[in-house]
């Protein structure tokens, strides 16, 4: 489960190699015209905008896997 959401992520970070490669716009486009155009705010909000992306992916990850898998699950009985 834990994999999916590193998959996630590594779909975030190509998503700039591709949209670069191909022209399309998006938010990797955007990243990459930034950096080229020094336009540091924009890069900035870019990257902290893939950042918590890629937490709130990860955070969900591991709550559909304790929701999924009891062995995971916080109990008050042990």
């Amino acid at each position: 489960m834990t994999i999916i959401g590193l998959q996630f992520g590594g779909m975030l970070a190509f998503a700039v190699v591709v949209e670069s490669i191909f022209s399309w716009p998006g938010v990797g486009k955007l990243l990459i015209d930034s950096i080229q155009l020094l336009d540091r705010p924009v890069v900035m909000a870019t990257l902290t905008f893939i950042a918590v992306a890629f937490v709130a992916l990860n955070a969900l990850v591991d709550l559909f896997h304790a929701v999924l898998d009891p062995r995971v699950r916080l109990s008050s009985q042990r």
